[in-house]
């Protein structure tokens, strides 16, 4: 292991204007589509109770400790990821330094094209043109996703996201997460207490998230939705919250912010799914055809808002409104992560950089943009095995190459618990994370071996 480098003045010239601005907006980094469609719609496919209690488990097990050594690697060392790698863990470990970069990028870009649609369906809604009957339901999602004004919306996304990351952590990033988190939670708990309201709540909560089998807590497949859950939620792997933790200043305290963040974000999904399970008819539990969440998120979502008459409309907008604030705010920590590497390493300016990181992640989102099966396919590696990768690499560089690192920087820890976070990083994360990344890369050869035959 290197010595860290030096700090310098510049190395810290952005930083957050308060730590309630740092948590605010590493909460938006976390707080994305993952949290309102992956998290429900996982829960829907099975597992019921058990999956929730494995999820919550593995939430503090597994994702609490990661997102804790992402953001001692980033404060301490006061670098992006790449030069924070190489700083504690010398030159051989800059290649997953170099990996956060390449997949925030690759990721944002198919992640602009969701969030297009997002904006599309929100005005869809504001214009009263939700879908009404199941046969009206597909072509709802196709208006959404084809054509010119898809297009459109995804070089919007990408715009805004360039410019709040041209104008700064402060002035931009901080600025933008002040107000949407806030806005964020007054639409969610607004939404949290109409949804137990809906004649039909209480039979879907029954059917979908309270029934309970012990056998399911030691279900191969519900284990591995659970904890794969647990990670992407908190935004982990991508190293978005190194990249933010970077500007954070040295006194903060770390491991309350580490909390905050993990219950902000996981407070989210939780009401995400009481808000959405009632709306699911049996489109959402497995009989969408080949796209899976997307088609539940965009066709049976918009069913359920439309058979409320006007007052679902009305939710409808609300919804999807806060669905399109969480979808930029980790927009924006996507592009900050290659930028926040390049004005770092190669001493570039902001604005420039972000403007010209935006047209790359443009051009590499166009297949998604064609093609949903290649944005598909583009989640399952980029937003899947790769940032599963990244995690792992993580977890060994602070738990065995940096220890020092995390236990020395973290001097309002209690001993236990720092023990506890050094055990869950140097074997309990790489074990799991690890079986993750086994099934992940086996499921994606599966698919990729059916689609050819």
């Amino acid at each position: 292991m290197t010595d860290v480098e030096d700090s310098s003045p510049s190395a810290r010239a952005q930083q957050w204007g308060s730590s309630l601005g740092f948590v605010l907006a590493a909460s938006g980094s976390a707080i994305g589509l993952g949290n309102l469609w992956g998290l429900p719609y996982r829960l829907a496919q099975g597992g019921g109770m058990a999956f929730l209690v494995l999820y919550l488990v593995a939430v503090v097990l597994l994702g609490f400790p990661l997102l804790l050594a992402e953001l001692v690697l980033g404060c301490h060392t006061g670098r992006s990821p790449v030069l924070a790698t190489r700083a504690v863990g010398g030159p051989s470990w800059q290649l997953l330094g170099w990996l956060f970069p390449l997949s925030s990028t690759l990721i944002l870009g198919y992640y602009a094209v969701m969030t297009g649609w997002v904006g599309r369906a929100l005005i869809e809604a504001l214009r009263g043109h939700l879908p009404t009957d199941q046969g009206k339901g597909a072509p709802f999602f196709l208006h959404l996703s084809q054509g010119w004004p898809e297009a459109g919306a995804y070089m919007v996304v990408l715009v805004f996201t360039a410019f709040v990351v041209a104008t700064g952590v402060q002035q931009g990033i901080e600025r933008l997460s002040r107000w949407s988190m806030p806005a964020l939670l007054v639409l969610l708990i607004g939404l949290l207490l109409w949804s137990p309201s809906l004649p039909e709540a209480l039979p879907r909560y029954r059917e979908v998230l309270f029934h309970w089998q012990w056998s399911d807590l030691l279900d191969p497949g519900i284990l591995r939705q659970a904890f794969g859950q647990a990670f992407f939620s908190l935004g982990l792997g991508s190293g978005a919250m190194v990249a933010y933790a970077s500007h954070v200043q040295n006194r903060d305290p770390l491991p309350q912010q580490a909390a905050a963040i993990t219950v902000l974000d996981t407070t989210v999904g939780l009401m995400a799914v009481f808000i959405t399970v009632p709306l699911m008819g049996t489109i959402a539990l497995g009989q969408e055809g080949n796209f899976g969440a997307l088609s539940n998120f965009f066709v049976s979502l918009p069913l359920g808002f439309a058979s409320l008459g006007h007052g679902g409309v009305v939710l409808a907008v609300a919804f999807f409104l806060l669905a399109g604030i969480a979808a930029v705010t980790s927009a924006v920590a996507l592009l900050e992560v290659p930028v926040s590497v390049l004005v770092d390493s190669l001493g570039w300016g902001r604005g420039a950089t972000a403007w010209g990181t935006g047209a790359v992640a443009a051009i590499l989102g166009l297949p998604a943009l064609l093609s949903t099966d290649l944005l598909m396919a583009s989640h399952d590696l980029f937003g899947g095995v790769v940032l599963i990768g990244s995690g792992l690499l993580l977890s060994l560089l602070m738990g065995w190459v940096a220890p020092e690192q995390v236990m020395g920087n973290l001097p309002q820890c209690p001993r236990p618990l720092l023990q506890g976070v050094l055990l869950a990083l140097r074997w309990l994360i790489p074990l799991v994370l690890g079986g993750v990344l086994l099934l992940s890369s086996m499921d994606l050869l599966r698919m990729n071996l059916a689609l050819r035959l």
